[in-house]
C-alpha cells in the first residue's frame, strides 16, 4: 500500500475490535520512510466501510511510525480526510525535533505503540496534576468511555 497524507486507515486493535488512524505526513530516510499518524479513540466491531471524519475523537495527536511497523499493523485504507492544523503542526514539530536528533519514531505496530505510550504515562512518578488529568483522559478514550 502506498501511504498518502490524509489517508484514513483501519487497523486491528484487539480481537474483533478495529481502530482508525490518519496519515499526517511522510518523511524519507536512508532506509524506510517514517509515516506520521494520528490515532483515534473510536473503535469498531469490523473494518468501517464509510466513516465521517468529524466523528473521530483524537487519541494520540502524533505518532511517527517506521514504515515496517506501520505495515505490521495490517492497515486497510478506508478513505481520505483533511489534515487539521493541529495534526500538521504535530507532524512538523516532530520532524524538526527528529532532524535535531531530539525525537524518535515507533518500530512496533500501532496497537503496541499505543500500549507503550499508555504504560509510559502510567509510570511517570513526578507528574503534575495536569499530566494526571491528561493521562486519565487518554485512558478513558482508549477504553472507549
Amino acid at each position: 500500500m502506498d501511504f498518502k497524507p490524509g489517508m484514513l486507515l483501519a487497523f486491528n486493535m484487539e480481537g474483533d475490535t478495529y481502530g482508525v488512524c490518519k496519515v499526517t505526513g511522510i518523511t524519507e530516510t536512508s532506509k524506510e520512510p517514517i509515516i506520521g499518524v494520528v490515532t483515534y479513540s473510536n473503535s469498531f466491531d469490523s473494518v468501517p466501510e464509510e466513516i465521517n471524519p468529524a466523528e473521530l475523537r483524537p487519541l494520540v495527536i502524533h505518532m511517527p511510525m517506521y514504515l515496517p511497523a506501520l505495515k505490521s499493523s495490517n492497515c486497510k485504507e478506508i478513505g481520505m480526510a483533511e489534515i487539521t492544523e493541529d495534526e500538521a503542526r504535530g507532524f512538523n514539530n516532530w520532524l524538526l525535533a527528529w532532524k535535531d536528533r531530539r525525537a524518535g519514531f515507533f518500530e512496533r505496530s500501532i496497537p503496541d505503540s499505543i500500549d507503550y505510550i499508555l504504560e509510559q504515562m502510567a509510570n511517570v512518578e513526578n507528574s503534575t496534576p495536569e499530566d494526571s488529568v491528561f493521562r486519565e483522559r487518554l485512558m478513558r478514550r482508549f477504553q472507549g468511555q
